[in-house]
C-alpha cells in the first residue's frame, strides 16, 4: 500500500559547489532508517554507494536535471508513492537554494509544497477555492 503522489511542478537548485557536502548529507541519514535496513521505497545500500549527489539522489526516486557547470537546476519526482521524502529533504535543506520548492498532488487530489528557505524546509498545503 501506501500513498500515490506526483509532482506537479518544480523551481528547485543546488550549486556544483555544495554537491560534495549535500552527497554527505544523504550518506549520514544511514543508520536513522525508518523499516530496519532502508528507508520507505529506498535501499540504504544505494546511496550508500553513490558517486555523485545525482545518483543518491536517484536512489531517492528524485532524478535531477544539470546545467553545462554541473549545477543542479532542476529536480522530477520518478517514484509511485510518497516516502521517507521529507527525511532526505531535511538533510540537503542547507544546501538547496532559497526560494526553491516542489510541488505535489497526492492521490485524493491533497495539493502541497516543500519550500526551501537555504537551511530548512517547510510543507505547505494549498486550500483550492471554485468561484
Amino acid at each position: 500500500m501506501g500513498y500515490c503522489m506526483i509532482q506537479e511542478c518544480a523551481e528547485f537548485r543546488i550549486d556544483r559547489k555544495d554537491h560534495k557536502d549535500a552527497l554527505e548529507a544523504v550518506r549520514a541519514l544511514a543508520g536513522k532508517e525508518t523499516y530496519g535496513d532502508h528507508f520507505s521505497w529506498v535501499s540504504t545500500n544505494r546511496f550508500l554507494g553513490a558517486k555523485t549527489l545525482a545518483d543518491a539522489l536517484n536512489a531517492w526516486r528524485w532524478e535531477v536535471e544539470q546545467d553545462e557547470d554541473y549545477n543542479i537546476v532542476g529536480i522530477a519526482f520518478v517514484g509511485e508513492k510518497l516516502g521517507d521524502d521529507t527525511i532526505l529533504f531535511k538533510a540537503i535543506a542547507p544546501f538547496i537554494k532559497p526560494g526553491s520548492y516542489i510541488e505535489m498532488r497526492g492521490e485524493d487530489g491533497c495539493l502541497w509544497r516543500w519550500l526551501f528557505d537555504g537551511n530548512d524546509f517547510r510543507e505547505q498545503y494549498a486550500k483550492v477555492v471554485w468561484e
